[in-house]
Formats: C-alpha cells, structure tokens, sequence
C-alpha cells in the first residue's frame, strides 16, 4: 500500500540521547566548573543517565514533575560543590540546554531531506513536553522538515494509545494505512502505530528483548528505510 507520509518518534530515533546527554554533560560541567570542587564528568553523565533512562524515566527515580528538575535536584545532591545552585537554576538549565545539546542520529537529516524532497507528508508523535519537543527539534535544525509536531503534553495522551496516531493522521489529511511510523520502541511505537492502522518500522538497537515481539518490519539503519519505501 502506497505511503504517502512517514511519522517518526523523536529520541533515539531522530535524536541520539545517548549522545545528547554526552553533549549536555560537558557543556554543563564547562559551565559550571568554577562552583564544582573538582569535574567528574563521568558522574554528571552517570546520574543524568541513571535519572533519564533513555527518555523512559522510572517513576521512582523521579524526584520531581520532569526529567529536568529531577536531574538538577540528583545533581545538586550528589555533586561536590563549592557554591551549590538553586535547584531552580540547575532545572532551568536543562530546559534552555539539553535541547540545543540534541545530537542526530545518523543519516536523520538526509532521510528528512530525501522525504521532504519527494513530497512525503512527514510528522513527529513523541511522548513529553510540548516545548521540549520543539527544543531539541530546534537544536538539531529539523523544525521545518515538518508538517505536523505532535507531543503527548499538546495531544492529552500519549503513545501506544492509538489515538495520538489518529488524531496525526488527520491533521495531515493522510489516512493512517498510508502513514508509516518509524521509532525505536517496540510497544509505544510499532505497536501502537499498528494498532492505529498505519505501518511501522522498529528502529533496532535501544531495547532489548525485542526479539520475543512478532515485528517483521526491523532497521537498524535510518537510510534503511529507502527499502521499505520502494517495495
């Protein structure tokens, strides 16, 4: 069935947030090198990662209403400093930061070019704030690729439930069996994007234990997606 638009989750799918937490990190321990004892850039980046989880939090880690406030308070706890910041100053600097700090995944940009270039509606559904979406969208200079930015905060649900995938499809105006979604959760993305009625693409190499799940449709590559395409 003929596709006519190409939906794409956003971390580790469009934004590597391993790397993006590697750019945050030094930038944040740059920034804040004269109030730290000494920099240990390994245990910023660990206590963000551990908070983080990939953009998946675990709810008992979250000290706080968001990733950010949770890392800054983790942060300010855990760190030796000389002079300690405001918890609110270190969530702050999450918000204003971790978003141009986004790093793309590889071949990101050429897909979105090569797509946008040949007429494919294209959009985003991402679990989160709307204004972080936008951020790291911002950050990675991939704003303008898209029709449609949709996150969980602006819809009021969230993936898997199908319908953030529908209520996408119609605001392209692209029925969702001519929509392909690409992300790299097996549940939240395929699917949930299955369930909507739309095609899906597991973007491998972010979760394990994916082999178990029933997913024919695998990449491991984002320019892999030129095959599924031509079929």
């Amino acid at each position: 069935m003929r596709i006519q638009a190409v939906l794409f989750d956003l971390d580790n799918t469009l934004t590597h947030r391993g790397q993006s937490i590697a750019a945050y990190s030094q930038f944040l321990a740059a920034y804040y090198a004269a109030r730290l004892q000494h920099v240990d850039l390994a245990k910023i980046q660990s206590i963000i990662h551990r908070i983080d989880n990939g953009g998946y939090p675990q709810k008992e880690l979250l000290t706080h209403a968001s990733i950010g406030a949770s890392v800054g308070y983790a942060l300010q706890r855990e760190l030796h400093w000389n002079s300690t910041p405001e918890l609110e100053d270190l969530s702050e600097f999450w918000f204003s930061h971790f978003g141009p700090h986004a790093v793309a995944m590889q071949g990101a940009e050429q897909l979105l070019q090569g797509l946008k270039d040949r007429d494919y509606k294209l959009a985003v559904i991402s679990n989160g704030g709307h204004a972080t979406r936008l951020n790291i969208l911002k950050g990675l200079g991939f704003s303008h690729f898209f029709d449609e930015i949709v996150s969980s905060e602006q819809a009021g649900l969230s993936k898997p439930k199908p319908e953030i995938f529908l209520q996408t499809s119609a605001k392209l105006g692209i029925a969702p069996e001519h929509c392909l979604f690409i992300g790299d959760h097996p549940v939240n993305d395929v699917q949930g994007a299955l369930g909507a009625g739309m095609q899906a693409v597991l973007l491998e190499g972010f979760h394990a234990h994916t082999d178990q799940l029933m997913i024919s449709n695998r990449i491991q590559r984002l320019d892999q997606i030129w095959d599924y395409l031509q079929r």
